[in-house]
């Protein structure tokens, strides 16, 4: 009897997931699309890897791994990336971004930081406030 790899296994699970019927119908899975709240972006708030967290038996073996590296990625970003260009900053200026333009440009752009991409309806804001980069609904984003 032959062996099976690894990548075989896997290959053929990821077979049979793909294979499984939809349980939703199309007009539920539009109206089921998570509504988008003000919140500090954290990791987490990407659209990669959203698609990720609900998935059970076989699914989860193979998209558990897949949805944990997406949100170190995210950790990273958010947390060491932006958190170490912000504190540069502040340590260079004396102050805070006043804008978010300011911050997208002298703390985002010129350290080369890649921000994940966001469900669509959501953007990222800096909050001038809170000194923090937040998430917030395209109609609900505040103006100084």
């Amino acid at each position: 009897m032959p062996k099976i790899s690894m990548l075989s296994t896997a290959c053929l699970l990821c077979a049979l997931t793909a294979c499984q019927p939809n349980k939703s119908t199309p007009s539920q899975s539009t109206a089921e699309q998570p509504s988008i709240q003000a919140q500090k972006a954290t990791a987490g708030v990407g659209k990669k890897g959203q698609s990720l967290q609900d998935n059970e038996g076989v699914a989860k073996i193979i998209a558990g791994p897949l949805a944990a590296m997406t949100k170190v990625e995210q950790i990273v970003t958010f947390d060491i990336q932006v958190k170490k260009a912000l504190d540069l900053f502040k340590a260079l200026e004396g102050r805070e971004p006043n804008s978010h333009e300011e911050f997208m440009s002298k703390v985002i752009q010129a350290n080369r930081i890649q921000l994940p991409e966001l469900p669509e309806g959501a953007v990222y804001h800096f909050n001038t406030q809170k000194g923090e980069l937040w998430v917030y609904p395209e109609d609900e984003v505040p103006h100084p």
